[in-house]
Formats: structure tokens, C-alpha cells, sequence
């Protein structure tokens, strides 16, 4: 398929131990086996090489069209027999969106603006609380009223002019997608920021303020409840509040909207910037476009198979990366509902994320390594109880670990063993590489994220590559 459309050769090398796949009587590598062992996942390699061109210089050339008669025929008695060399073929992707209503637009705020006009009372998302309820949910045009408050907000209090950098420091919910897409309103550029710990402020309000320094940020926004932690003595200790941009909290939003929403001059300004700090101390600032934008959230459309009348859960943090993508910017541009289930939930009711996938019979869901673990340990010894209260596991279709670290295998072997019994098929669970250098670059390997969406996600980061930004801290 990556040759008949992209005419790009891309390779994959699984280094298994050597003397460990199956062989023929005669001595020889059984490939039939050897294939249904990869497909069952069980050939356990070693070693996977997704940029084998480095360090292998004799890879096979792109496959080239062979003529009738080629170099594998042979003479039979007067007529030539031979064997014609395999060949791919394929259809533009451009073609699967023509009826795409959405990729008319340049801009995210215009596709919510286009839906909530044309269907004002379709839910895009839905958040649950640790109980499973429903907490809060928002339609199309219940987000297009608040991030128009939100915008007349900025203006108003803030005084904010077009292209200023704006911190979100909100905990995972609606109020964060709220305040981005207001930013977006009022011509700011969003920074999305993990909010200090109540417990352990002392550790984690310094990344709070150092994020907001480094992305040159003029106003804080967030909620009540986190201005109060902001002014709190313990805050007080480890940051001084005086260093702080003025902070707007939006629990208590105006009725009245903007006089004017912002649409930006040129698709390739900036939309928002992406922080995120890794396990080495490094924290790194991606400038992702509109077209960037726009163009991500196309590409996991297609390769999700994502359109209005679907409903997918996510147990993310949606801070950075593909957490982020898929909390905030998918169901706008898609449609489809987004069932959002924050990870600190969890620990109150770890059973939350799986009971949900089954109420709402979700066929995709997205999850951290984290919250698999949180699973595999506090639900280990309820499979008995969880199937005796109707949590059914068998509708999924992909059930997906967004990882910025090397693959967890054991832990997703446990995880699939301990809920096979739900249902869940052991072929679903996989995982799906974020990029902290280039966040538009992520691969899945399962039917969400085929090998055509890497080379088109290749492709897009040539045309619109993000800027990246990085310091050590």
C-alpha cells in the first residue's frame, strides 16, 4: 500500500534471538509459521529497528514494475512460464475525503463555529466523576457560547492583544477544552499546563512557573480553586506570586460575547504551543501551526475512523502530545463524542475506565501506561466481581497505550491475560508513540494507526513541520 500510494519504500526489522524461529525439515526458515507467529504477537523480538536504513545499507530498493517476461521465467516446452514479482497497489487518500465538510476550513475555531450552527445540540464531550456519572458534558454550540465568554474575557481583563501566549492551568475536564478554544476566540495562543499538586506544591509549582516563563506567557487563566492554591502560603514558600503574570480564574464567566471572534491572517501562524517535560529533566516546546493543527487532526480522523456518530473513551492526561490532541482537538474536528475519564479518578475507583468502555459499548479507547497499571493491581483479584455486574470487554476493537517510553510487553501481556475473561481480545491492546521532538510524528500499530498514516504523518511534518524547542531543567 505505501508503494502504490506513496511510491516511498518503508522497512521494519524484528531482530528475534538467534535459532528461535520455526524451522523446515530440511533446515530452512518456515515462513508460514514464522508469519502466524508474528500475528499472533508471540515471536517476542528483541530488537525492533523502525529506522533500519541507519545502520542496514543493503535494504531492497522500492519496488519496481516488472515486465511480462522477467528474469524468474523459464523455457517450458515452448511457452514461457514464469513467476511475476509481486507489486502494491493503491488510491490517493485525498479521495476517502472528498465528502469531508470539515477540511474546508483553515482553522479549528471556524470547524466549531461551522457545528455549532449546523448541529448546536450534538455532544462532542461528555466527562465522568469517580462513580461513573456523568459530571458535566458539552454540545457544540455550549462550547462555542463559553469560548466566546472566555474570549470576551481576555479582552476584557486581561487586555490581551492578537498572538499572546496564554497559560491554561485547569485540571483534566471540560474547562480546559473551554478555555482553548476561547484563546483561539480571541487571537491568544494557548499553553495547556498540568496544575501544581495540592500535596506536593512545593515540587511541582516550580515547572508550573518555569512552563509559564519559558513560553513567555502574559496572563494566567484557571479556575478558583487553583487561584486560592496559587496564594496559599505553601505556594508562597516555593514561588514568589509577586514574579507571577496576572492570573484570571473563569469560574464566573460574563454573558456577554466579543465584539469581534479572531480569524487569524495566514493558516501557518501559530495555534498553540506544546510543553511537556520528560523523565530525563528535559523539557521541550513544540510550535504547532493551524495547518499543523488541522492537518494532525485529519490524519487521526481518517486512521480512526472517526466521524460523528462515534463515541470514544479516553483515560489520558491532556497536558501534551497525542494526550492532548486527542482530549481537546479530535471530536471538534470529527465530530465524534469524546467519553473523558481523568487517570486521578482512578484511584478512588480503579475499576472507572474499564466499567465505562462497557456502559457506553465503546469499540476504541486511549490510555496511559499508568492507568494500565492501575488496573493490572487494584482490579487483579474483582475480574469474578466485575463480571457479575455486566462489565463486558468484548466490543473493543483497539484498546490503546499512548506511551512516551519504551513498550511495556509485560505489563500489557498481564493486562490482556487478567481481563480476558471480560472479553477484552489479547489483539487489541497495543501502543502508540508520541514524538516529544515532533509531536505530529506517532506511530500505532493495529488497525487505528496503519504503516500509510506513518507516511502520511511523514509526509505532513515535511509540509508543515512544527517548531521544537528544547532546554534542559
Amino acid at each position: 500500500a505505501i508503494d502504490g500510494i506513496h511510491q516511498v519504500g518503508v522497512y521494519c526489522l524484528a531482530l528475534v534471538p538467534s535459532n528461535t524461529l520455526p524451522k523446515t525439515p530440511l533446515g530452512g526458515i518456515h515462513l508460514s509459521e514464522t508469519k502466524q507467529l508474528f500475528l499472533e504477537g508471540a515471536l517476542h523480538p528483541c530488537n525492533v529497528l523502525m529506522c533500519p536504513h541507519t545502520c542496514v545499507t543493503n535494504l531492497p530498493k522500492p519496488r519496481q514494475k516488472q515486465p511480462e517476461i522477467g528474469p524468474a521465467s523459464v523455457m517450458v516446452g515452448n511457452l514461457v512460464s514464469g513467476k511475476r514479482i509481486a507489486q502494491a497497489s493503491g488510491r490517493d487518500l485525498g479521495q476517502i475525503e472528498d465528502n469531508d465538510q470539515a477540511r474546508k476550513f483553515l482553522f479549528l475555531s471556524e470547524v466549531l463555529q461551522w457545528r455549532a450552527q449546523t448541529t448546536p445540540e450534538h455532544v462532542l464531550y461528555t466527562l465522568l466523576n469517580s462513580r461513573g456519572a456523568i459530571a458535566s458534558s458539552l454540545t457544540c454550540l455550549q462550547l462555542h457560547k463559553r469560548a466566546e465568554k472566555i474570549a470576551a474575557v481576555l479582552g476584557e481583563r486581561g487586555h490581551l492583544q492578537d498572538g499572546d501566549h496564554v497559560a491554561l492551568v485547569y485540571p483534566p475536564g471540560i474547562d480546559l477544552i473551554a478555555a482553548f478554544y476561547g484563546c483561539l476566540y480571541a487571537g491568544c495562543v494557548p499553553i495547556t499546563v498540568r496544575p501544581p499538586h495540592p500535596q506536593n506544591i512545593g515540587t511541582t509549582l516550580p515547572t508550573v512557573k518555569m512552563i509559564v516563563e519559558v513560553s513567555r506567557s502574559v496572563c494566567v487563566m484557571t479556575t478558583q480553586v487553583i487561584c486560592k492554591l496559587l496564594r496559599s502560603k505553601e505556594a508562597l514558600a516555593a514561588v514568589d506570586i509577586r514574579t507571577w503574570p496576572p492570573v484570571i480564574d473563569t469560574d464566573d464567566l460574563p454573558k456577554k460575547k466579543p465584539p469581534l471572534l479572531h480569524k487569524p491572517s495566514n493558516p501557518d501562524t501559530l495555534a498553540y504551543l506544546d510543553f511537556s517535560v520528560s523523565t530525563t529533566g528535559m523539557l521541550a516546546g513544540v510550535k504547532m501551526s493551524h495547518t499543523a493543527t488541522s492537518a494532525f487532526c485529519r490524519s487521526i480522523k481518517l486512521q480512526c475512523e472517526l466521524y460523528p456518530s462515534r463515541e470514544v473513551a479516553i483515560c489520558l492526561d491532556p497536558y501534551c502530545g497525542l494526550g492532548f490532541v486527542l482530549w481537546c482537538l479530535c471530536s471538534v474536528y470529527s465530530g465524534h463524542q469524546s467519553i473523558l475519564i481523568p487517570p486521578s479518578e482512578l484511584e478512588v475507583n480503579p475499576a472507572l475506565w474499564l466499567s465505562a468502555v462497557s456502559q457506553y459499548k465503546v469499540r476504541d479507547t486511549f490510555c496511559s501506561y499508568s492507568v494500565m497499571e492501575l488496573c493490572t493491581k487494584g482490579l487483579g483479584l474483582q475480574t469474578d466481581s466485575l463480571k457479575s455486574r455486566g462489565v463486558d470487554l468484548s466490543r473493543v476493537r483497539t484498546c490503546v497505550v499512548v506511551a512516551e517510553e519504551r513498550p511495556r510487553i509485560a505489563l500489557t501481556q498481564s493486562f490482556s491475560k487478567l481481563f480476558k475473561d471480560l472479553g477484552l481480545h489479547p489483539r487489541a491492546v497495543s501502543t502508540s508513540f508520541g514524538c516529544r521532538v515532533n509531536l505530529a510524528i506517532c506511530l500505532q500499530v493495529s488497525q487505528l494507526f496503519t504503516a500509510s498514516a506513518l507516511c502520511f504523518e511523514l509526509n505532513m511534518v515535511a509540509e508543515y513541520g512544527a517548531e521544537t524547542h528544547c532546554i534542559h531543567i
